[in-house]
């Protein structure tokens, strides 16, 4: 039944819709009827050879009408008015063959004239009523008796009725089907509007079936995730983003689809990419009903992984302005005591090398010089930590720098059998800012990726123009080290905070500062035993106000 419909539909449209369709069934309804007419006719009718070979006419003009309409539906439909007049003919032609005034056929007439009215509007249908019926009286004359005036008389009405009746039930038909295009138009222009807003929504969009799977998609989330939504449509959520299967995420999400709550809302979930790499997002789901019942769900996910960041480092720079306000007082305060303390060691050693005494107390006070020098060490990187830029800036040329910087440490660092590679892009722009202090910043990179790989590795320094910033460089320092433990990667920056034995935990929190002085951002990339990434962005010289004065 269903491929049948499939059918009558792809015909349907072939001709120009439904309406049309009805056109050539009707025609060859009538040829049917006609068939049936001389099939039933008394055998020993006088005039059943001429009715069968005006049928025959009326059937091969009917299928050449019909292979017309199929083949030039549009061309065809323009010679209504032809085959009006055509069909006209055949009708009255077999009116006057099939017995004239008493002859069924005149039924034919009901049939132009009400299709006529309703295809193309009821002052043509009783135009051509009109016509018909006059051209009909003229047929039947000859065949006219006393006891026919009164039959034709009332079919004379009735083929006006017919006209009239179906006029009007076509005008009917068509404002209502012009009513029904009209809301299935408007109803296509919400459809399309809401469709915009969905797809030009910053946030993403998913919505679920009852059982679970994705059934729309928006562009938003295709940029997100950096999937397509003919990559995701039909699959189940949990199949396509199996991070949402932890409880915390996948029970509000079940319990909405069961009809269990209208909605949720979470916020600052933290996920692994689809593509790699973690993302905060906050995620709200809305329940979605059809006549009362739960029928699906919707999510909408806003990514606040660029936000959170900048939070982040907010926070982080207000921490490090008031840690470095109290760094400065403690520093200076430490300075002098230790000073003291240090001095009376060294004077004590000389001491001892005069006047040789008890080898454990020379060996303790060597100890306490050494961790005396170690507290002054602490506290000059208190003292670095707290003090301002010199305000000394001009050009600096990065790939200079990280030559310069590496003259001083590489030897040390390959003895160690550690291989440093370099990758420096040529013609960098200068960027604006205090060579010494920029320098402590790669010196402290370097030193921190040699203390990582520990001899078993390779450090590589790369200088590029950023990506996708013009007016701005940027430097790479990786090692293949066994990188940074996830729950330690937000608090590298945070001074004291260190995950050696022996660090002060104040050169991350340093250089952090000076970047910042920079106008440059610090990124860290870093996966357990694949090595840690640290990536410096700089502006570069001309690109924003001088900071500071001028070299």
């Amino acid at each position: 039944m269903s491929r049948a419909r499939l059918s009558l539909d792809r015909v349907a449209r072939r001709v120009g819709g439904p309406r049309v369709l009805a056109l050539p069934l009707l025609r060859w309804l009538a040829v049917m009827a006609g068939f049936v007419w001389i099939l039933l006719a008394p055998p020993d009718y006088a005039g059943r050879r001429p009715v069968r070979g005006a049928m025959l006419g009326f059937l091969l003009y009917s299928s050449a009408l019909t292979f017309a309409l199929w083949r030039w539906p549009g061309r065809m439909l323009r010679l209504s008015v032809v085959v009006l007049a055509t069909d006209l003919a055949f009708a009255l032609l077999l009116i006057r063959l099939t017995g004239g005034a008493p002859s069924i056929i005149f039924l034919a007439l009901l049939l132009i004239a009400g299709l006529q009215s309703y295809y193309y509007g009821m002052v043509r249908g009783v135009a051509v009523a009109i016509a018909a019926a006059a051209a009909y009286v003229a047929v039947v004359w000859p065949t006219m008796t006393d006891a026919e005036w009164a039959n034709t008389a009332v079919r004379l009405a009735v083929l006006l009725g017919t006209a009239v009746g179906v006029g009007v039930l076509g005008q009917v038909e068509e404002r209502e089907r012009l009513e029904v295009v009209a809301l299935t138009t408007a109803a296509r222009e919400r459809e399309r509007f809401v469709e915009s807003v969905v797809e030009t929504l910053r946030d993403g969009v998913v919505a679920l079936d009852r059982a679970g799977a994705i059934v729309a998609f928006n562009r938003a989330m295709e940029t997100q995730t950096g999937l397509a939504v003919r990559d995701v449509a039909g699959r189940p959520f949990f199949d396509v983003f199996p991070m949402y299967r932890r409880e915390a995420l996948r029970a509000p999400i079940e319990q909405l689809l069961r009809g269990e709550t209208e909605g949720f809302t979470l916020e600052a979930v933290e996920h692994s990419r689809t593509g790699g790499g973690r993302g905060v997002q906050n995620l709200t789901g809305s329940l979605l009903r059809d006549h009362g019942a739960p029928a699906g769900a919707v999510l909408l996910v806003q990514d606040i992984t660029e936000r959170v960041a900048f939070e982040r480092g907010a926070r982080q720079s207000e921490k490090l302005a008031a840690l470095g306000t109290m760094a400065a007082g403690l520093a200076h305060e430490l300075n002098n005591p230790i000073g003291v303390i240090s001095s009376r060691i060294e004077i004590m050693l000389l001491d001892v090398e005069a006047q040789p005494i008890h080898g454990q107390l020379a060996e303790d006070l060597r100890v306490l010089h050494r961790h005396a020098q170690r507290v002054a060490r602490i506290t000059q990187g208190l003292l670095s930590f707290s003090r301002h830029s010199s305000g000394l800036h001009g050009p600096v040329d990065l790939n200079h720098l990280v030559e310069e910087t590496l003259l001083l440490v590489e030897r040390p660092i390959a003895t160690q059998g550690v291989t440093v590679t370099r990758r420096l892009a040529p013609d960098l722009p200068p960027l604006w800012g205090d060579g010494n202090t920029l320098q402590q910043v790669v010196l402290n990179l370097l030193t921190n990726a040699r203390d990582a790989v520990d001899g078993r590795g390779e450090i590589t320094v790369e200088t590029s123009h950023a990506a996708g910033e013009p007016d701005a460089v940027r430097l790479l320092v990786r090692d293949t080290g066994p990188g940074i433990p996830p729950e330690a990667l937000p608090r590298i920056f945070d001074p004291f905070f260190t995950t050696k034995a022996e660090g002060s935990g104040l050169g991350l929190a340093i250089s952090y500062g000076i970047v910042r002085d920079h106008h440059g951002t610090v990124d860290v990339e870093s996966r357990q035993g694949e090595g840690t990434t640290f990536i410096l962005s700089f502006p570069v010289a001309g690109a924003r106000a001088p900071v500071g004065g001028q070299a």
